[in-house]
């Protein structure tokens, strides 16, 4: 599967956008469209662009409402799209820790990067 189908399918492939906003956001994650999704390569830049995907809808409520349309009011939906970004957040985090990202000495992660991505 390519990366913008694996996106759609983080996605519950609702389309809040046009494949080619899609593709955009992809690109400033460092991902291509069309390469095939890697989840040891790409896991975690695939997860930034769900985040920014969703950062983009909660600055337009009305975009994500007539898409999601379960939410009676705005504050609700409001609600459900930051506790989502929140989840996201935590497992960027947790995905980022789990693969060890290296530092910019070539060194393994430390108990300090561990602190930082757990912190927020």
């Amino acid at each position: 599967m390519t990366n913008l189908e694996r996106l759609k399918i983080e996605l519950n492939n609702k389309q809040y956008f046009s494949d080619e906003v899609y593709s955009q956001f992809l690109d400033e994650n460092g991902l291509d469209q069309f390469d095939i999704y890697e989840k040891a390569n790409d896991q975690v830049n695939l997860l930034e662009t769900v985040y920014s995907v969703l950062r983009a809808l909660a600055n337009d409520l009305d975009a994500f409402r007539k898409v999601e349309t379960e939410f009676v009011s705005t504050t609700a939906a409001y609600q459900h799209l930051q506790k989502r970004l929140n989840d996201l957040r935590g497992e960027i985090d947790r995905v980022k820790h789990e693969t060890n990202y290296e530092d910019e000495s070539g060194n393994g992660s430390s108990i300090i990067s561990y602190m930082f991505y757990n912190s927020h």
